[in-house]
């Protein structure tokens, strides 16, 4: 009697094998290929000549263009930061600066494969750079002005040196100075120098670029004429494997594709190999899926309570440093006394109700954490200091609730520190004033709480 598995093995054979297929292909195209190597070769050589001069044209251009508007967007800024005092227009003017570098870099890698270096583009290039400088050193002056000191402005006014001479000025004879600086004659100057630079690197990159583009497209011509027949060989079979493959294999793989992309279950379609594949794989993902939530539930919370533990209030409080938050530190006070008197089962009962208190009257978008045995931590996104009285309204609120629990715990309460964005002669750090407020506030009573700094 014929073996079942045999007669299946059979079946699966017949028809079109996918593997003689695309060896024959491969080798048609091999041959048709052979032939056209060294028509592609000339072309190849014709064609890098046109990239060449057309990207060192581009970046020319670019870079130039580049040049004249961000210089004038700069020259904007740095008068309006000198005329208004605000910081961000020194950021905005520094941003400015790094994009322009990054472009010169861009264009000077093409010059050194390519042409040689504009000179109309190295006189623009010339004047700019000094015409920086003497925006610099006038925001530089204007910031010594300032009350908020070089640490609100970015490196590239931070560096700037300034002479002697201009330290020893008062704060209206820098201000008067720094007005001179960008009112000047030679200032003036340099902007018309720029301007008319890059005009001329536009008219003189433009008339090599054509010349140089109309010899290689000549020879790109003759080239191409004798590499039509054999490029419609090519293509016909290229069409012929692309619908053998595409019917067989590649249109349920290629909805695979998109699923995977998605990170969701792969059809089950195409051919058995395709159709194993697919339920394989979607039981993996299945699986990993529930055990990744896991992993990642377990590493950012607390199994006690349910909150954010340290690790993730470590992330989330890196995240928010540049960010306009309020911190509040709180601990359960006499907690040790929970635990020595009435056992460490009462002392986690405490904690779950704190963490519960906190997590019911604090917002949705505030992230409660607990950072170590009975402290507590929220990072409270967008408040600041007109918030505070409120928030020292809930803490009393949350001690209100904590004496009437109707859990037959015995009465608790807990002290907290706040700490905002906003505050008063900072610290440290925003969680350090928040945790050294708590500690103030815990040296002469519990039951309490306080905003940094006092």
């Amino acid at each position: 009697m014929e073996n079942p598995n045999t007669s299946t093995d059979r079946k699966q054979s017949r028809g079109i094998h996918l593997n003689h297929l695309n060896v024959l292909l491969i080798f048609i195209g091999m041959v048709i290929a052979l032939f056209m190597v060294f028509s592609m070769y000339q072309t190849s050589n014709s064609f890098n000549q046109i990239v060449s001069v057309t990207e060192t044209y581009l970046s020319a251009q670019q870079t130039a263009g580049m040049l004249n508007n961000i210089s004038v967007d700069m020259a904007e800024q740095c008068t309006a930061f000198i005329h208004s005092g605000t910081p961000d227009l020194t950021y905005a003017y520094a941003g400015q600066l790094n994009a322009i570098d990054g472009q010169i870099e861009a264009n000077a890698a093409y010059a050194d494969a390519g042409e040689s270096e504009d000179e109309f583009l190295v006189k623009a290039l010339a004047a700019f750079r000094t015409k920086i400088a003497t925006e610099t050193r006038a925001m530089r002056l204007m910031a010594d002005t300032l009350p908020m000191g070089l640490e609100a402005f970015p490196p590239l006014i931070q560096q700037t040196e300034l002479s002697e001479e201009d330290r020893a000025l008062s704060p209206e004879e820098k201000k008067k100075t720094a007005l001179g600086l960008i009112s000047s004659e030679e200032y003036l100057a340099l902007g018309t120098t720029i301007s008319d630079a890059v005009d001329d690197s536009h008219r003189v990159a433009s008339e090599k670029g054509k010349n140089r583009a109309m010899q290689t497209a000549a020879q790109v011509e003759k080239v191409m004429r004798r590499q039509k027949i054999l490029v419609f060989l090519f293509v016909l079979i290229a069409m012929v494997a692309l619908f053998m493959n595409r019917a067989l294999i590649i249109s349920p793989i290629q909805r695979s594709v998109e699923n995977l992309d998605k990170r969701e279950p792969l059809p089950v379609v195409g051919s058995y190999e395709v159709r194993h594949l697919a339920n394989v794989y979607n039981e993996v993902l299945k699986d990993n899926a529930k055990k990744t939530a896991a992993l990642s539930h377990a590493a950012t919370h607390d199994f006690l309570t349910g909150l954010k533990n340290r690790s993730e209030f470590d992330r989330l409080y890196k995240e928010s440093k540049e960010e306009k938050v309020g911190i509040m530190i709180a601990d359960v006070d006499r907690f040790k006394q929970f635990n020595d008197k009435f056992g460490h089962e009462v002392g986690d009962r405490v904690i779950k109700v704190v963490a519960d208190k906190l997590t019911e009257h604090f917002r949705p978008e505030d992230h409660v954490c607990r950072i170590g045995g009975d402290e507590f931590c929220v990072i409270m996104p967008g408040m600041g200091q007109e918030q505070a009285r409120a928030m020292t309204d809930i803490i009393r609120k949350i001690n209100h609730e904590l004496q009437e629990t109707g859990t037959g715990l015995p009465p608790i309460t807990i002290s907290a520190g706040f700490a905002f964005w906003d505050r008063p002669n900072p610290g440290e750090s925003l969680f350090r004033d928040a945790d050294d407020t708590l500690l103030s506030v815990k040296k002469t009573r519990t039951d309490c709480c306080a905003v940094y700094p006092g």
